[in-house]
């Protein structure tokens, strides 16, 4: 159990973030105050999961806005207390109404976890049999500020473009715990520059597999590399990461086993699930609530009736409205961590673009040989690299629905012609548009960031 010393530390960090108010800045503290001494304290910082780092993942915004909910007038007209989520879902110009954003308060809140972690472990000479615990704590830091930086990017910067990165506004990088510390944006590349950097130095001090999901390991590092250069374009260093994880942890569940009538599909958090990477979970908001939320028909639409996931992942609520059940977290809330088939399906992708249709086709099967009643299951076969890029796309949207992803693929596939789409939603006799490459598709700055900081707002 921590200490009194160390509750009272996490207490002050809770607290803190970028867009906290000036009666939280105006306060003074000496950094010896704040900072733990040792190694476990530090560990224990980042181990505060169901808190902070391993909850309330930056992606509010992101599931508000794409397209795979389908909300009724009147459950959208009745959203309690939360502006933000009822004009995000339409992408009004004013989202937030001068409220705070928790997608930008929470990951802030992490990094400022993680750079406490960061500048107590350099401070410290660990003796020999402390050495592994040091180094966890350094490569853990570094995965979580990496992480949160690449969710920021997500919802408030421009997607990456290789043409225009170096005057996109990027982010405000804290790399310090000191949060009265003023930052500018920067650019998007430099962004982009300092998580992949810090993903690359976080890699040497972690293990392969760590203790427990909650964690980062090498496999997660990986994972969410193949990620970033999946989202930026780059599919041979995508691919390479993709490999590199797979080649730690590669095993898929079998829905042929699991009980697919079941109120949730997957057990809580995780447990005993031989997919999940890295364990993390979105805030279950008005929206995803089970008396709100209802899957969209196009998404239903998109599975095929021998297709185990259709089960696995929806069932009817008790207003006739489609419930998600297919999180990886189980009835705790939607996962939007780490997991071997979004990997599978990044690799699947890059071996694609790059000519390897074999080896993408052999990527597809294996996965969909899980996902298909046994008896129902036909190998793909396909060596057209449109047809079979275009399913492998389309594939994504079945696999991964409502993990937070859907809107990144959307901000990408919108640059190219042949995956761009226009979302549409209708709220009575109301229609509302997002078009490809919509300013709309950049979230705007929080309020109170920008009167602290005095930051560049986006263009809306």
């Amino acid at each position: 159990m921590m200490n009194i010393r160390l509750q009272l530390i996490m207490g002050v960090l809770i607290s803190g973030c970028l867009a906290c108010g000036k009666e939280f800045l105006d306060i003074k503290r000496d950094q010896s105050q704040v900072i733990p001494e040792r190694i476990e304290h530090l560990q224990a910082l980042l181990d505060d999961a169901h808190r902070t780092m391993n909850a309330n993942s930056s992606h509010e915004l992101g599931v508000i806005g794409a397209d795979e909910l389908e909300l009724d007038f009147q459950v959208w007209q009745n959203i309690p207390n939360r502006p933000y989520e009822k004009n995000g879902y339409i992408w009004a110009d004013d989202v937030y109404e001068g409220n705070e954003v928790n997608d930008w308060n929470n990951a802030y809140r992490r990094i400022l976890f993680a750079n406490t972690a960061l500048e107590g472990i350099e401070k410290i000479t660990p003796a020999e049999s402390e050495t592994a615990a040091w180094n966890n704590v350094k490569g853990s830091a570094l995965f979580f500020r990496a992480l949160n930086y690449y969710q920021l990017a997500q919802l408030f910067c421009k997607p990456f473009d290789e043409v225009t990165a170096d005057r996109d506004p990027g982010l405000p990088l804290r790399l310090v715990p000191d949060i009265t510390a003023q930052k500018g944006r920067g650019t998007l590349r430099q962004t982009y520059q300092q998580l992949i950097g810090d993903l690359e130095n976080a890699q040497p001090y972690l293990p392969e597999i760590p203790i427990n999901s909650h964690r980062p390991g090498k496999a997660a590092v990986y994972a969410l590399l193949a990620r970033v250069y999946l989202q930026i374009g780059d599919y041979e260093e995508a691919l390479r990461f993709a490999d590199l994880c797979l080649s730690i942890q590669h095993g898929l569940v079998d829905l042929n086993d699991l009980p697919l009538t079941a109120n949730y599909t997957f057990p809580t958090y995780g447990l005993g699930n031989p997919e999940v990477i890295f364990m993390c979970s979105m805030t279950n908001i008005a929206v995803v609530t089970s008396s709100r939320m209802n899957v969209g028909r196009a998404v239903l639409e998109l599975y095929s009736d021998h297709d185990l996931r259709k089960a696995a992942y929806f069932r009817e609520g008790t207003n006739g409205n489609i419930l998600f059940k297919g999180s990886y977290m189980g009835s705790g809330g939607l996962f939007t961590g780490l997991a071997v088939d979004e990997v599978l399906l990044i690799r699947a992708e890059c071996r694609a673009r790059t000519g390897s249709l074999e080896a993408a086709m052999q990527d597809m099967n294996s996965l969909l040989k899980m996902r298909y009643a046994e008896e129902h299951y036909v190998p793909l076969d396909d060596r057209n690299r449109a047809t079979l890029l275009d399913f492998i796309i389309e594939e994504r949207m079945r696999e991964l629905v409502l993990r937070g992803i859907r809107w990144e693929d959307l901000r990408r596939l919108n640059k190219e012609p042949v995956f761009a789409k226009t979302i549409r939603k209708v709220l009575g006799e109301d229609v509302y548009s997002l078009g490809p490459g919509d300013n709309r598709y950049v979230w705007p700055l929080p309020d109170n960031a920008i009167d602290l900081g005095g930051y560049l707002q986006n263009d809306r």
